[in-house]
């Protein structure tokens, strides 16, 4: 419709002495409003289906993050060690030892040096020979190569972190994801990080550090990526060596609120001097002695046992 008919109009509907609008312009002014109404219309309809996606975009991505967070959550997931015996030139380490951990608990190997805590680790990462049988998810461990115990989803850490110093926080992580790859693509160039990258970053506190060299990290944050390397992995059993020797009291903290939050969908197994820390986060615990278990039992049940208290716990001294 043209100004000059819009200008009638409007003179017309007040009154005016302007000529009246014909019945046409009427009919093409009705039109237009009609189009502008549907074109209202269809906006409010793009705005809603834009909405929609966008809540099920987000309830994708929840979904997603919600199964990174529950790999390994099966019933099934639990290492049974039975008979295991660890010697070296006539001397028994671990001797005949029986030990099973549940999917779900985090348990604590504690002991005096020399008591074999770190020598089960070892057999069970295939880097000491040993007799007998340890299972995970119903497949033996003892008599394989380390790197083939890894892509059974058994993962380790170190008391020293065995990170790459020179490469980044994101580089390290990008690298431990490939471990799966075929070895011809191990050495390609990567590319953006991952969701399961990004997210562990996040898991493991580690977001605000992703292009920092590993090497200048702080010694709490070089474990925390050595923890982030073993769940990009998707371990699904978890061996850590003194996760927490030489932290700050706010790093074993969040160090701990980490394990707590792994264990609710691994097996966590933690060998710790740290008895503080031992009391505050252990589901179980396992006492070890002369390469013997001594006692298990919950952290109450530990702490009350008299034998634990005299060999272990300060009831010598």
């Amino acid at each position: 419709m043209s100004d000059e008919a819009k200008n009638a109009a409007v003179s017309a509907a007040k009154g005016g002495d302007e000529p009246k609008v014909s019945a046409e312009e009427i009919a093409q002014l009705r039109a237009e409003m009609v189009q502008m109404r549907d074109e209202a219309k269809k906006m409010r309809d793009d705005a809603a289906a834009m909405k929609a996606e966008i809540a099920e975009e987000r309830d994708r991505l929840k979904d997603q993050l919600a199964a990174l967070d529950d790999r390994g959550g099966k019933w099934s997931d639990y290492l049974e060690i039975r008979g295991l015996h660890v010697e070296f030139d006539g001397f028994v380490a671990v001797k005949n030892l029986d030990l099973t951990v549940m999917h779900g608990d985090l348990r604590f190997l504690i002991g005096p040096n020399g008591a074999g805590k770190t020598t089960i680790i070892d057999a069970i990462t295939g880097l000491v020979p040993a007799t007998g049988s340890a299972t995970f998810r119903g497949e033996q461990l003892l008599g394989r190569k380390p790197n083939e115990i890894v892509k059974l989803g058994v993962g380790r850490t170190f008391q020293t972190a065995s990170v790459v110093e020179e490469l980044s926080v994101l580089e390290n992580l990008q690298i431990a994801e490939g471990f799966r790859r075929k070895t011809r693509d191990l050495f390609r160039k990567p590319g953006a990080p991952s969701q399961n990258v990004e997210y562990m970053m996040d898991v493991c506190n580690l977001t605000e550090d992703a292009h920092k060299m590993a090497g200048t990290l702080p010694h709490g944050k070089k474990q925390w990526l050595e923890i982030g390397m073993l769940l990009v992995q998707d371990a699904h059993l978890l061996l850590l060596d003194e996760p927490v020797a030489g932290m700050t009291p706010a790093e074993r903290e969040a160090t701990g609120q980490l394990l707590k939050r792994c264990s609710k969908n691994r097996t966590v197994i933690i060998v710790e001097h740290d008895m503080d820390f031992m009391r505050q986060f252990a589901d179980s615990v396992t006492v070890l002695n002369q390469g013997e278990i001594l006692a298990e039992g919950s952290v109450e049940d530990i702490q009350h046992n008299d034998e634990v208290v005299r060999i272990y716990l300060g009831g010598e001294q």
